[in-house]
Protein backbone atom coordinates (compact mmCIF):
# COMPACT_ATOMS: atom_id res chain seq x y z
CA UNK A 1 0.00 0.00 0.00
CA UNK A 2 0.92 3.73 -0.56
CA UNK A 3 -0.49 6.74 0.84
CA UNK A 4 -1.84 9.15 -1.74
CA UNK A 5 -1.22 13.31 -1.69
CA UNK A 6 1.61 13.19 0.83
CA UNK A 7 2.26 16.99 2.29
CA UNK A 8 4.57 16.95 5.06
CA UNK A 9 4.78 20.18 7.45
CA UNK A 10 7.41 21.28 10.34
CA UNK A 11 4.41 22.01 13.24
CA UNK A 12 6.65 22.86 15.95
CA UNK A 13 10.84 23.52 16.20
CA UNK A 14 13.30 25.28 18.85
CA UNK A 15 16.74 25.25 18.15
CA UNK A 16 17.47 25.62 21.82
CA UNK A 17 15.31 22.78 23.26
CA UNK A 18 14.02 19.14 22.13
CA UNK A 19 10.14 19.05 20.96
CA UNK A 20 9.39 15.19 21.56
CA UNK A 21 5.96 12.82 22.50
CA UNK A 22 3.56 13.85 20.91
CA UNK A 23 -0.77 14.27 21.40
CA UNK A 24 -3.06 15.33 19.24
CA UNK A 25 -6.56 16.06 18.36
CA UNK A 26 -9.28 18.06 16.17
CA UNK A 27 -11.54 19.74 18.36
CA UNK A 28 -15.15 20.02 17.50
CA UNK A 29 -14.55 24.22 16.55
CA UNK A 30 -12.53 22.16 13.59
CA UNK A 31 -9.02 23.42 15.22
CA UNK A 32 -6.37 21.00 15.36
CA UNK A 33 -4.16 20.92 18.30
CA UNK A 34 -1.11 19.05 19.16
CA UNK A 35 1.17 18.68 21.96
CA UNK A 36 4.56 18.03 22.66
CA UNK A 37 7.61 17.68 25.59
CA UNK A 38 9.48 20.79 25.31
CA UNK A 39 12.90 19.77 27.17
CA UNK A 40 15.14 22.49 29.22
CA UNK A 41 17.95 22.49 27.05
CA UNK A 42 18.90 19.94 23.91
CA UNK A 43 19.06 16.83 25.08
CA UNK A 44 16.03 14.36 25.37
CA UNK A 45 15.29 13.84 29.17
CA UNK A 46 11.51 12.33 29.85
CA UNK A 47 11.30 15.32 32.45
CA UNK A 48 10.00 18.03 30.43
CA UNK A 49 7.10 20.74 30.15
CA UNK A 50 4.28 19.89 28.50
CA UNK A 51 3.39 22.52 25.50
CA UNK A 52 0.34 23.11 23.08
CA UNK A 53 0.34 24.80 19.53
CA UNK A 54 -2.71 24.94 17.06
CA UNK A 55 -3.87 25.13 13.35
CA UNK A 56 -6.76 26.76 12.53
CA UNK A 57 -6.18 25.74 8.71
CA UNK A 58 -6.77 21.54 9.21
CA UNK A 59 -2.92 21.14 10.37
CA UNK A 60 -1.35 22.93 7.03
CA UNK A 61 0.12 25.90 9.01
CA UNK A 62 0.85 25.60 13.09
CA UNK A 63 1.52 29.53 14.29
CA UNK A 64 4.27 29.42 16.74
CA UNK A 65 2.10 32.40 18.56
CA UNK A 66 0.05 29.80 19.66
CA UNK A 67 2.23 28.06 21.99
CA UNK A 68 0.96 27.87 25.42
CA UNK A 69 2.39 26.04 28.43
CA UNK A 70 -0.16 22.84 29.55
CA UNK A 71 1.81 21.43 32.48
CA UNK A 72 4.91 23.18 33.42
CA UNK A 73 8.29 21.32 34.60
CA UNK A 74 10.09 22.63 37.89
CA UNK A 75 12.88 21.21 39.61
CA UNK A 76 10.98 18.38 41.31
CA UNK A 77 8.59 17.23 38.69
CA UNK A 78 8.37 16.78 35.02
CA UNK A 79 5.95 15.17 32.64
CA UNK A 80 6.13 13.06 29.45
CA UNK A 81 3.77 11.40 26.76
CA UNK A 82 1.00 13.78 26.87
CA UNK A 83 -2.08 12.74 25.14
CA UNK A 84 -4.93 14.78 24.41
CA UNK A 85 -8.80 13.55 24.21
CA UNK A 86 -12.09 15.58 23.24
CA UNK A 87 -14.57 14.40 25.70
CA UNK A 88 -18.31 14.68 24.45
CA UNK A 89 -19.32 17.44 26.25
CA UNK A 90 -16.28 19.36 25.08
CA UNK A 91 -13.77 18.90 28.24
CA UNK A 92 -10.03 18.85 26.50
CA UNK A 93 -8.71 15.66 28.82
CA UNK A 94 -4.58 15.23 28.72
CA UNK A 95 -3.55 11.94 30.63
CA UNK A 96 0.39 12.14 30.79
CA UNK A 97 3.33 10.33 32.65
CA UNK A 98 4.81 12.06 35.96
CA UNK A 99 8.12 11.51 37.09
CA UNK A 100 9.87 13.21 40.48
CA UNK A 101 13.81 14.52 41.52
CA UNK A 102 15.10 14.62 38.21
CA UNK A 103 18.01 17.20 37.68
CA UNK A 104 18.22 17.31 42.01
CA UNK A 105 22.11 16.61 41.39
CA UNK A 106 24.55 16.68 44.76
CA UNK A 107 22.12 16.07 46.96
CA UNK A 108 24.52 14.71 49.10
CA UNK A 109 27.95 16.15 48.73
CA UNK A 110 29.73 13.19 49.51
CA UNK A 111 28.32 10.84 46.34
CA UNK A 112 30.81 12.26 44.28
CA UNK A 113 30.30 10.98 40.65
CA UNK A 114 26.77 9.59 42.24
CA UNK A 115 25.18 12.55 42.13
CA UNK A 116 25.84 13.02 38.47
CA UNK A 117 23.61 9.72 37.82
CA UNK A 118 19.86 10.89 37.73
CA UNK A 119 18.49 7.00 37.47
CA UNK A 120 19.44 7.02 41.16
CA UNK A 121 17.08 9.95 42.40
CA UNK A 122 14.56 9.79 39.37
CA UNK A 123 11.20 8.22 39.99
CA UNK A 124 8.13 7.22 38.28
CA UNK A 125 5.03 9.19 40.11
CA UNK A 126 2.66 7.71 37.49
CA UNK A 127 -0.63 8.60 35.61
CA UNK A 128 -1.57 12.44 36.24
CA UNK A 129 -3.83 14.50 34.21
CA UNK A 130 -5.26 17.89 33.54
CA UNK A 131 -8.39 19.50 31.82
CA UNK A 132 -9.54 22.28 29.87
CA UNK A 133 -13.44 23.69 29.31
CA UNK A 134 -12.75 26.00 27.12
CA UNK A 135 -10.86 24.67 23.87
CA UNK A 136 -7.54 24.68 25.45
CA UNK A 137 -6.37 28.18 26.11
CA UNK A 138 -6.25 27.74 29.82
CA UNK A 139 -6.46 24.84 32.18
CA UNK A 140 -6.84 23.61 35.51
CA UNK A 141 -4.72 21.77 38.11
CA UNK A 142 -2.93 18.67 37.50
CA UNK A 143 -4.23 15.20 39.18
CA UNK A 144 -3.07 11.62 39.93
CA UNK A 145 -4.77 8.51 38.45
CA UNK A 146 -5.29 6.12 40.95
CA UNK A 147 -4.20 2.92 39.18
CA UNK A 148 -3.63 0.85 42.64
CA UNK A 149 -2.50 -2.14 43.04
CA UNK A 150 -0.17 -1.18 40.57
CA UNK A 151 2.79 0.56 41.81
CA UNK A 152 3.81 2.39 38.90
CA UNK A 153 1.35 3.34 35.98
CA UNK A 154 2.22 4.85 32.19
CA UNK A 155 -0.07 5.92 29.63
CA UNK A 156 1.11 6.24 25.82
CA UNK A 157 -2.23 7.01 24.44
CA UNK A 158 -5.23 8.96 24.77
CA UNK A 159 -9.02 7.86 27.06
CA UNK A 160 -11.65 6.23 24.83
CA UNK A 161 -15.38 7.35 25.87
CA UNK A 162 -17.75 4.88 25.36
CA UNK A 163 -21.30 6.28 24.16
CA UNK A 164 -22.19 5.61 27.65
CA UNK A 165 -19.59 8.07 29.30
CA UNK A 166 -17.23 5.79 30.75
CA UNK A 167 -13.99 6.43 29.91
CA UNK A 168 -10.97 4.04 29.67
CA UNK A 169 -7.37 4.60 29.56
CA UNK A 170 -4.67 1.99 28.71
CA UNK A 171 -1.64 1.93 31.01
CA UNK A 172 1.87 0.07 31.49
CA UNK A 173 2.60 -0.90 34.66
CA UNK A 174 4.27 -3.28 37.37
CA UNK A 175 2.81 -4.50 40.48
CA UNK A 176 5.94 -4.64 42.85
CA UNK A 177 9.35 -2.75 40.82
CA UNK A 178 10.53 0.85 40.04
CA UNK A 179 10.20 1.87 36.81
CA UNK A 180 14.14 3.14 36.57
CA UNK A 181 15.68 -0.40 38.02
CA UNK A 182 15.65 -3.26 35.83
CA UNK A 183 13.82 -6.28 37.98
CA UNK A 184 12.85 -9.73 36.99
CA UNK A 185 9.19 -8.54 36.94
CA UNK A 186 7.89 -8.13 33.18
CA UNK A 187 5.85 -4.95 32.21
CA UNK A 188 2.27 -5.51 32.08
CA UNK A 189 -0.81 -3.55 29.82
CA UNK A 190 -3.87 -2.88 32.31
CA UNK A 191 -6.95 -0.43 32.01
CA UNK A 192 -7.76 1.83 34.38
CA UNK A 193 -12.07 2.90 34.16
CA UNK A 194 -13.45 6.38 34.77
CA UNK A 195 -17.25 6.73 35.43
CA UNK A 196 -17.30 11.06 36.48
CA UNK A 197 -15.53 12.21 33.40
CA UNK A 198 -11.97 11.03 34.30
CA UNK A 199 -12.22 12.82 38.04
CA UNK A 200 -11.93 9.53 39.55
CA UNK A 201 -10.37 6.50 38.18
CA UNK A 202 -9.70 2.67 39.16
CA UNK A 203 -7.89 -0.42 38.10
CA UNK A 204 -10.73 -2.09 35.79
CA UNK A 205 -8.52 -5.15 34.00
CA UNK A 206 -5.16 -6.83 32.97
CA UNK A 207 -5.18 -6.40 28.99
CA UNK A 208 -1.76 -8.52 28.74
CA UNK A 209 0.47 -10.11 31.55
CA UNK A 210 3.31 -13.00 30.76
CA UNK A 211 3.76 -14.65 34.49
CA UNK A 212 6.59 -16.48 33.27
CA UNK A 213 8.47 -13.52 33.18
CA UNK A 214 9.95 -12.98 29.65
CA UNK A 215 7.30 -10.70 27.45
CA UNK A 216 6.95 -7.51 28.56
CA UNK A 217 3.73 -5.65 27.05
CA UNK A 218 4.22 -2.02 27.20
CA UNK A 219 3.28 0.89 25.60
CA UNK A 220 -0.75 -0.28 25.26
CA UNK A 221 -2.69 1.70 21.91
CA UNK A 222 -6.39 1.31 22.60
CA UNK A 223 -8.29 1.93 20.10
CA UNK A 224 -12.97 0.89 19.64
CA UNK A 225 -14.23 -0.34 16.25
CA UNK A 226 -17.16 0.37 14.21
CA UNK A 227 -18.56 -2.78 16.39
CA UNK A 228 -17.67 -1.78 19.82
CA UNK A 229 -14.86 -4.12 20.26
CA UNK A 230 -11.89 -2.77 21.92
CA UNK A 231 -8.39 -3.28 20.65
CA UNK A 232 -5.11 -2.62 22.27
CA UNK A 233 -2.02 -3.00 20.35
CA UNK A 234 1.32 -3.32 22.21
CA UNK A 235 4.77 -2.75 22.37
CA UNK A 236 6.94 -5.66 23.12
CA UNK A 237 10.32 -6.89 24.74
CA UNK A 238 11.90 -10.15 24.88
CA UNK A 239 13.82 -11.27 27.73
CA UNK A 240 16.94 -12.03 28.78
CA UNK A 241 18.39 -9.46 26.21
CA UNK A 242 15.03 -7.16 25.95
CA UNK A 243 14.60 -7.67 22.43
CA UNK A 244 12.15 -5.44 20.49
CA UNK A 245 9.90 -7.72 18.76
CA UNK A 246 7.00 -6.98 16.58
CA UNK A 247 3.41 -5.51 18.12
CA UNK A 248 1.19 -8.26 19.71
CA UNK A 249 -2.56 -7.75 19.82
CA UNK A 250 -5.75 -8.52 21.99
CA UNK A 251 -9.43 -7.38 22.20
CA UNK A 252 -12.31 -7.02 24.47
CA UNK A 253 -15.97 -7.81 23.45
CA UNK A 254 -17.19 -6.53 26.77
CA UNK A 255 -15.84 -2.65 27.09
CA UNK A 256 -12.49 -3.76 28.63
CA UNK A 257 -14.05 -6.28 31.64
CA UNK A 258 -11.90 -9.28 30.09
CA UNK A 259 -9.37 -9.72 27.16
CA UNK A 260 -8.65 -12.28 24.31
CA UNK A 261 -5.15 -14.09 24.67
CA UNK A 262 -2.70 -11.63 23.30
CA UNK A 263 -0.94 -12.40 19.81
CA UNK A 264 2.04 -11.29 17.74
CA UNK A 265 0.72 -9.79 14.46
CA UNK A 266 3.88 -9.39 11.82
CA UNK A 267 3.92 -5.53 12.09
CA UNK A 268 7.10 -4.81 13.59
CA UNK A 269 8.09 -1.38 15.41
CA UNK A 270 6.80 0.70 18.40
CA UNK A 271 4.96 2.37 19.81
CA UNK A 272 1.82 2.22 17.82
CA UNK A 273 -1.39 4.28 17.72
CA UNK A 274 -4.81 3.55 16.46
CA UNK A 275 -7.19 5.36 14.89
CA UNK A 276 -11.14 4.50 13.52
CA UNK A 277 -11.04 5.72 9.86
CA UNK A 278 -14.87 6.94 8.99
CA UNK A 279 -15.05 3.76 6.26
CA UNK A 280 -14.93 1.85 9.21
CA UNK A 281 -11.38 0.77 8.69
CA UNK A 282 -8.69 0.44 11.56
CA UNK A 283 -5.95 2.53 10.77
CA UNK A 284 -2.28 1.77 13.10
CA UNK A 285 0.53 4.26 12.98
CA UNK A 286 3.83 3.23 14.72
CA UNK A 287 7.87 4.37 14.73
CA UNK A 288 10.33 2.14 12.38
CA UNK A 289 13.77 2.52 14.57
CA UNK A 290 15.90 0.42 12.13
CA UNK A 291 16.33 1.76 8.47
CA UNK A 292 15.26 3.39 6.40
CA UNK A 293 13.87 4.46 9.86
CA UNK A 294 10.79 7.20 9.93
CA UNK A 295 6.63 5.78 10.54
CA UNK A 296 5.02 3.56 8.74
CA UNK A 297 1.62 2.66 9.48
CA UNK A 298 -0.61 -0.34 8.21
CA UNK A 299 -4.75 -0.38 7.73
CA UNK A 300 -6.99 -3.64 8.78
CA UNK A 301 -10.90 -3.73 7.45
CA UNK A 302 -12.10 -4.97 11.23
CA UNK A 303 -9.18 -4.29 13.83
CA UNK A 304 -8.87 -7.49 14.24
CA UNK A 305 -6.85 -8.64 11.56
CA UNK A 306 -3.06 -7.47 10.59
CA UNK A 307 -1.04 -7.98 7.72
CA UNK A 308 2.09 -6.62 6.96
CA UNK A 309 1.17 -6.96 3.18
CA UNK A 310 -1.21 -3.92 3.81
CA UNK A 311 1.50 -1.82 5.52
CA UNK A 312 2.66 1.38 3.63
CA UNK A 313 5.18 4.66 4.78
CA UNK A 314 4.41 7.70 6.54
CA UNK A 315 8.19 8.60 6.01
CA UNK A 316 11.40 7.85 6.28
CA UNK A 317 14.85 8.95 8.32
CA UNK A 318 14.51 11.44 10.60
CA UNK A 319 17.78 10.28 12.97
CA UNK A 320 20.48 12.15 13.78
CA UNK A 321 24.03 10.54 13.51
CA UNK A 322 24.94 8.19 15.62
CA UNK A 323 28.16 10.67 16.73
CA UNK A 324 25.14 12.86 18.59
CA UNK A 325 24.03 11.33 21.74
CA UNK A 326 22.82 8.03 23.31
CA UNK A 327 19.42 8.29 21.64
CA UNK A 328 20.11 9.31 18.00
CA UNK A 329 17.79 7.07 17.10
CA UNK A 330 14.71 8.06 19.09
CA UNK A 331 11.82 9.37 16.92
CA UNK A 332 8.42 7.97 16.13
CA UNK A 333 5.79 8.00 19.04
CA UNK A 334 3.34 8.73 16.12
CA UNK A 335 -0.52 10.01 16.85
CA UNK A 336 -2.99 9.86 13.97
CA UNK A 337 -5.87 12.19 13.63
CA UNK A 338 -8.33 11.57 10.62
CA UNK A 339 -9.51 15.31 10.40
CA UNK A 340 -12.91 16.62 9.28
CA UNK A 341 -11.95 16.91 5.75
CA UNK A 342 -11.04 13.49 5.35
CA UNK A 343 -7.81 13.54 5.00
CA UNK A 344 -5.55 12.26 7.84
CA UNK A 345 -2.90 13.74 9.80
CA UNK A 346 0.05 11.65 11.33
CA UNK A 347 2.48 13.54 13.59
CA UNK A 348 5.45 12.51 15.26
CA UNK A 349 9.25 13.44 16.23
CA UNK A 350 12.54 13.81 14.54
CA UNK A 351 15.79 14.77 14.59
CA UNK A 352 17.07 17.85 12.61
CA UNK A 353 19.04 17.79 9.77
CA UNK A 354 21.12 20.73 10.29
CA UNK A 355 23.50 21.64 13.54
CA UNK A 356 22.12 22.63 16.50
CA UNK A 357 20.18 19.35 15.95
CA UNK A 358 17.35 19.33 17.92
CA UNK A 359 14.39 16.79 18.14
CA UNK A 360 11.08 19.24 16.59
CA UNK A 361 7.33 18.14 15.78
CA UNK A 362 6.75 16.74 12.32
CA UNK A 363 3.40 15.91 10.44
CA UNK A 364 2.14 14.41 7.72
CA UNK A 365 -0.98 14.91 5.94
CA UNK A 366 -2.27 12.28 3.34
CA UNK A 367 -4.80 10.47 2.16
CA UNK A 368 -4.78 6.24 1.90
Amino acid sequence: MKIKNAQKVTISIDRDHYHAHIGATQLKNGDVIVLYNETRGRKHEDFDTIKLIRSKDSGETWDPSTRLTVCPQTDYFGADIPSITQLSDGTLLVNFLRTSFVERKGILEDLGPQSENLGLLREVEGTWLIRSTDNGYTWGTPYKANATPLRHAQPIDGVVELPNGTLLMAVLGQMVSRYWKPEPEPGRSALLRSDNKGLDWEHYATIAYDPAGIISFDEPALGRTRDGILVCMMRTSHAPRQRHEHLWFTYSKNNGESWSRPEPTNLWGYPADLTLLRDGRMLCTYGYRRPPWGVRGCISDDGLHWDIANEFVVREGGVAPPSAERGWWHIGYPETVQLKNGRILTVDHQFSSDEPLVQFVVGVLYEV
